[in-house]
């Protein structure tokens, strides 16, 4: 596409009604909106990064600006999803027990989108890592591991409080440990075209299993 039909292209949208100026965080709020919206109703295969910027209601040129690759742009929506899985603690529920406290931190908050999609968009930004590596790394820091850093604050101040007994070193690690144990194994589940999710009762019996062997482990011992 030429500079002249991609400057053409873009004041073709606006005289459709879309806002000649719009704020970046709203503009890539409304890309990742339209994307994951695609994915859901096409497949993956089937949505390109001009069915975006026509969704999007913006020029190829000005979505290549925001996002180098679709894979850029399918890990910025996956990073946008994964923030949404689980919540802080609300200020009346930080007076609930400690297991409460962490049934509430790690329960799953359900999406509109299946969590069928958020595997394909996994697998396809996964085949890209070669390529976009730093992608990868974002991916692993602030995506799932958002919920970690929560946990992290969580186990800190139950250390203080004497709820529990970890090294203040160690919490970091155990925290990615207890995150693991009620996730399981992503990789698995990557792997195998046929796997199923699993229902909301077995992810919630997983939850309350791992926090009980969890916390029989690093509650003070009675002397």
């Amino acid at each position: 596409m030429t500079e002249n039909s991609a400057e053409l292209d873009e004041k073709n949208v606006r005289k459709r009604g879309r806002p000649v100026q719009m704020d970046p965080a709203e503009r890539e709020a409304l890309v990742l909106d339209c994307a994951i919206d695609l994915l859901s109703e096409n497949g993956l295969e089937d949505v390109t990064m001009a069915d975006i910027a026509k969704r999007a209601g913006m020029s190829k040129r000005t979505l290549y600006a925001l996002y180098r690759s679709r894979e850029e742009l399918l890990g910025a929506g996956l990073k946008r999803m994964s923030k949404t899985l689980f919540r802080p603690l609300r200020q009346e529920e930080r007076d609930a027990s400690l297991e409460e406290r962490l049934r509430i931190l790690l329960t799953f908050t359900p999406g509109k989108h299946p969590n069928s999609l958020v595997i394909e968009m996994l697998r396809a930004v996964i085949a890209a890592v070669p390529s976009y590596p730093e992608l990868g790394r974002r991916l692993s820091r602030k995506g799932p591991g958002q919920v970690a850093v929560l946990l992290c604050e969580e186990l800190r101040r139950a250390v203080e409080a004497g709820e529990i007994e970890i090294e203040q070193d160690d919490i970091p690690a155990v925290s990615d440990l207890l995150v693991d144990m009620v996730v399981g194994n992503t990789i698995s589940r990557l792997l195998d075209p046929d796997s199923l999710p699993r229902t909301p009762e077995e992810t919630d019996a997983r939850r309350d299993r791992a926090i009980r062997i969890f916390l029989n482990g690093v509650r003070p011992r009675k002397a």
